[in-house]
Order: C-alpha cells, then sequence, then structure tokens
C-alpha cells in the first residue's frame, strides 16, 4: 500500500506523520486482477486465516490442529508463514508475524520502530526458545511459561491483560476482512439501533438510487424448541447453564411509495449493500482497513465505483482508511479510477500464486487504455482459453 513517486490522482493516498517525525503517502485502495485459481481469494484466505489466528489461539488445546494453517501442496516443507508491517494511529510501525504447522507454531516476532530502529517486543525461535524482548515492559516470565506450543504469545499476552501488547493486537485488528460475500447484518444492525446512525444508513442506500424511506428492524425470542438446535444460544447466569434462548431478528425495508418488505425479500444486490453499510461506514469512520473479495458480486460497476472513491474524497475519508479488494469487474480499470500503483494482478507461477503492480508495466499516464490491454493479455494475469 505504499505510494510509487508517480504524479497522479493526489486524493488517492494519504500523507502519514511516523513517530520519527518523517511522513510516509500511503494508498487509499488497491485492486486485485487475475484469472480464476490464479490466487486472489487465497491472499483474502491468508489474512483472514492469520487475524483468526491471533484472535483464537489462546484457546487452542494440544494435540489438535492449527485451524486454518494448511501447507502449499507443491513443496515438502509444512510450515507456513504469516507476516503483517503496519502503522498504528500513533504513527509507529510494527512489524508483526509468525511461522506454524499444523501441529505447534515455530517462530513469533513483534518489532516496533519507534524512533526508525527495531526494537524488538517478541522473539520466539523453535517454539519454546526466547530470544531478549528489550522492549517489552513487565514480567516475561509468566507470559513464556503460560505459552503453549500452539498458542500465540501475543494472544497469551492479551488474555493477561498485558498492556503493551493488547494495544498492538487491538492495532492489528483494526483490519477488518470478509470472504467472497458479506453476508451478516448484525453490524449494519448495530449502527442503526445502538449507534444512532440510521439516518446515515438510510443515505447510503439512497445514493445508491434504491428508494428507501425508512428500516424497520424487530427482534423477539422465539420459543427455542421451534429452532433448530445449531442455530440455539447457551446462555448461562452466575455459572449455570440455563435454558437456551434464541431472539430472531427481522429487518423491514419500506420503499418511497409505503410498500414494506423483509430484507429477505429485496434483491441481493440491496441485500448485499445492506449487509456492506454498517462496516462500510464503520471502517472509513474510524480510519480501518476493509479487506473484501468479490466486491462487484450482485452489485452494478457504477455503484461499485462509488464506493470505492468514498476512499479517495478526503472530506469522507479523513482518517486514512483502506480498501483492498478483489475482483473480475474489469470496467474499474480506468486510469481516472486507479493510479497505477494501485492495481495489482495474480498470476501462477510454477504453482504459486505471484502478486505484482501495474506500476510495474510502462502505462502511458492518462492514455493507455488499461482494461483493453489487460484483457488483451499485455499484463498477464489473464486465462488463456482454448477452442
Amino acid at each position: 500500500m505504499l505510494k510509487t513517486n508517480k504524479n497522479e490522482l493526489p486524493n488517492n493516498f494519504t500523507t502519514v506523520t511516523l513517530s520519527t517525525g518523517k511522513t510516509l503517502d500511503v494508498l487509499n485502495s488497491a485492486v486485485i486482477y487475475g484469472a480464476n485459481a490464479s490466487g486472489k481469494s487465497n491472499l483474502v484466505l491468508a489474512l483472514t486465516t492469520m487475524l483468526t489466528i491471533v484472535g483464537s489461539s489462546f484457546n487452542y488445546k494440544q494435540n489438535e490442529s492449527i485451524p486454518g494453517v494448511e501447507s502449499f501442496a507443491f513443496t515438502s516443507n509444512g510450515v507456513s508463514e504469516f507476516e503483517i508491517d503496519f502503522i498504528n494511529d500513533k504513527g509507529v510501525r510494527f512489524v508483526y508475524g509468525f511461522s506454524a504447522t499444523q501441529e505447534k507454531f515455530i517462530d513469533e516476532w513483534l518489532y516496533q520502530y519507534p524512533k526508525g530502529r527495531p526494537q524488538i517486543l517478541i522473539s520466539r525461535d523453535n517454539t519454546s526458545t526466547w530470544g531478549e524482548m528489550n522492549a517489552l515492559k513487565g514480567s516475561k516470565k509468566l507470559l513464556k511459561d503460560s505459552t503453549k506450543e500452539v498458542s500465540l504469545f501475543l494472544s497469551t499476552a492479551y488474555q493477561f491483560n498485558n498492556e503493551q501488547l493488547s494495544s498492538v493486537l487491538q492495532d492489528i485488528f483494526t483490519l477488518k476482512t470478509t470472504i467472497v460475500d458479506f453476508q451478516d447484518p448484525h453490524f449494519t444492525i448495530a449502527q442503526v439501533e445502538e449507534n444512532n446512525k440510521k439516518q446515515s444508513v438510510l443515505d447510503f442506500l439512497n445514493n445508491a438510487d434504491i428508494g428507501i424511506e425508512d428500516i424497520i428492524i424487530e427482534s423477539h425470542e422465539v420459543n427455542v424448541d421451534n429452532v433448530p438446535e445449531m442455530a440455539r444460544m447457551i446462555v448461562e447466569v452466575d455459572g449455570i447453564q440455563q435454558k437456551p434462548k434464541y431472539i430472531e431478528t427481522k429487518i423491514h425495508i419500506v420503499h418511497t411509495d409505503g410498500i414494506r418488505f423483509d430484507l429477505h425479500q429485496e434483491s441481493s444486490g440491496t441485500q448485499k449493500l445492506f449487509f456492506l453499510i454498517g462496516v462500510w461506514l464503520d471502517v472509513i469512520e474510524k480510519g480501518y482497513t476493509l479487506i473484501l473479495d468479490e466486491l462487484q458480486n450482485s452489485l452494478h460497476p457504477k455503484l461499485v465505483e462509488h464506493l470505492i472513491t468514498m476512499f479517495h474524497d478526503s472530506k469522507v475519508n479523513n482518517k486514512g482508511a483502506q480498501l483492498i479488494f478483489v475482483t473480475h469487474e474489469t470496467s474499474l480499470l480506468s486510469q481516472e479510477i486507479f493510479r497505477r500503483d494501485q492495481v495489482w494482478f495474480c498470476e501462477k507461477e510454477n504453482n504459486a500464486t505471484e502478486l505484482f503492480s501495474l506500476a510495474d508495466f510502462s502505462v502511458r499516464k492518462g492514455a493507455e487504455n488499461v482494461e483493453k490491454f489487460y484483457l488483451s493479455g499485455r499484463y498477464g494475469a489473464v486465462p488463456y482459453l482454448r477452442s
């Protein structure tokens, strides 16, 4: 997400002031193209898997495989490695990563750069060998002793309320990832009911020319005997298990002519837009990073373009929120929408995915028809079809 020195579309990046006093230009969005089975979705899946592991590994049990870790099928090396490089809201750069097999974690590392040089917060080798962690404050022995083979040190520190590492973990979770099609309405429901942002949600919908007057949300408890067992919620009060409860939520959309529909009666495009609204507004408001697979599904290309350009509008996106998404919608491949360094391609090379940028090619600024040249195969990352 680092900007190159290309001089184009100045609204498409944000200048961040680092804790060292220097500045860094970071892109507000990036789009990823590629043929089917080229590895685009795996990039999103890898990020999602990493976040899931970071948030859950403290509860993993010995002798059980680490969920989501799958060794690359075309190599004998069964180790998977994950790493992210990010800047928090105080301008401090961090690099966090770990490697793991399905059976245990191998290495784990965390560096911070408050003054430009790396300071070590976590140094773990060969599962249980610990290096110097001079930048980590407080007692380290308890955290080391409590970190299992199938647990991350970072996750363990969070469970033990280590303030320093808990802050880093929360920074990591400013990445919001969703796979294939965002289908959970609860975030949007929370925006409407709990955060008093109903009008913002309505404005968002009506900017898409859908013609909606109101959103009515009704929740009530359902007789648990009429609910499938998998959907039941087990409730405990003071450690005592109570009778399972199930809360049913109905979402009604009232159109401008007064006609009311349940959300599931609406088109798939309207439903997807409703699912997206809550997280979309939250990410932009808080300056988070949103990562999506197949953004274009069920949405008109002009609507997708509108959603993207919200991240390029400094008045709307005034906290440097970022969008990374996968798509097959080539009408977005325009130099009027994206800088050349915002466009990425996935291609298989010896069964492994290679990720490269449009900025790697000699593309004439403002003159080249990027969509046409991409579909003709000039940049690669397209299927080669045989008659």
